[in-house]
């Protein structure tokens, strides 16, 4: 298995997540999956996903979001989010994938 590597970073509006208010489960929750699937790859599908969100006002402006592949295998990737506005943690997220078969 190989290091840590970065796999992207996005910038996305606050209120793609449920800003200016506290951010939405179901929104963070969309988000993650399909940048952590992105980062796994296409021929991989997700079969675990833990997800933390901030139960603080995330305000308005804009978050960014590191993607993570932790390990990469044959037929396993662990990926990971962090979504922060300024230093505040808006999300994280952590994937299991498997390839299909």
């Amino acid at each position: 298995m190989s290091d840590v590597t970065l796999a992207s970073m996005k910038h996305v509006p606050a209120a793609d997540l449920g800003g200016p208010g506290s951010p939405e489960a179901e929104l963070c929750s969309g988000m993650a999956i399909a940048l952590l699937g992105e980062a796994a790859g296409e021929e991989f599908r997700m079969t675990s996903l833990s997800l933390d969100v901030a139960s603080h006002a995330i305000g308005e402006g804009m978050v960014e979001i590191a993607v993570k592949v932790d390990k990469r295998a044959k037929s396993i990737v662990f990926a990971s989010a962090e979504a922060r506005m300024g230093v505040s943690l808006v999300f994280s997220a952590q994937g299991l994938f498997s390839r299909e078969r």
